[in-house]
């Protein structure tokens, strides 16, 4: 691990970007995540034909080629996004996370900002902390439409999400020093850019090991209390 693994400051200057599926919510709801898979199989087998199955091996094609399965349609069969998500996010075919009392008085313990940074619409996220009880504490929702459809890991989504922090005015525009930024994310895939960038990277995954440039490492998301230090 890296020397940066000794705490993250808890200071005014934060700015908590979370990543919704798996980092939000955990390992242990994977079948959120697998509920929300399954529609997305159901619209590319409606796109592309053949069996669910077949689809089900496009869908994970195109999410490791194109970053995300809807890149993917949108290159490969002309999808309108819109379509794409009105469509996988049908309430009555998805399940969302449990009541997390826990999370957001951790949540709201985090001094600073707090957004969701993540390439799905912003329903559904949405829909997911207004069930967990989150949605008091995260301000905003920066979704896949605000980064022009093209999401992480590509460049442009971070650099959207930097300019949307200046104009909120939580970034200042002339800030070279970008490790006030703290990325949490499930995927080491998508922390790689914030790395590159300066902002702090924190993986949220109890599956795999973090290399040497990840700044932070936990298992949980309530793990991020033992990482945090706070000025007196």
């Amino acid at each position: 691990m890296s020397a940066l693994d000794i705490g993250i400051k808890n200071d005014a200057s934060k700015i908590w970007l979370f990543d919704y599926d798996l980092t939000l919510y955990g390992e242990e709801e994977r079948f959120v995540l697998n509920s929300l898979d399954h529609r997305i199989a159901e619209f590319v087998q409606k796109t592309v034909g053949g069996t669910f199955e077949s689809a089900t091996e496009i869908r994970k094609d195109y999410l490791h080629r194109f970053g995300t399965t809807l890149s993917g349609l949108m290159a490969m069969n002309g999808t309108a996004p819109d379509d794409f998500f009105d469509f996988i996010h049908e309430p009555e075919y998805l399940i969302y996370p449990k009541v997390a009392p826990e999370k957001l008085e951790l949540l709201k313990s985090l001094v600073g900002h707090r957004f969701v940074f993540t390439n799905g619409r912003g329903d559904w996220s949405r829909a997911g902390m207004a069930h967990m009880q989150l949605d008091s504490a995260i301000e905003d929702v920066f979704d896949l439409k605000l980064m022009d459809w093209e999401g992480k890991p590509h460049v442009s989504a971070y650099d959207k999400i930097e300019k949307w922090l200046v104009a909120r005015g939580v970034l200042a525009q002339e800030s070279s020093e970008k490790s006030q930024i703290v990325l949490l994310e499930d995927s080491l895939r998508n922390l790689e850019p914030a790395h590159e960038r300066g902002w702090t990277t924190v993986l949220v995954n109890p599956n795999i090991q973090a290399p040497s440039w990840v700044d932070f490492h936990i298992p949980h998301l309530l793990n991020l209390k033992e990482k945090l230090v706070t000025n007196h």
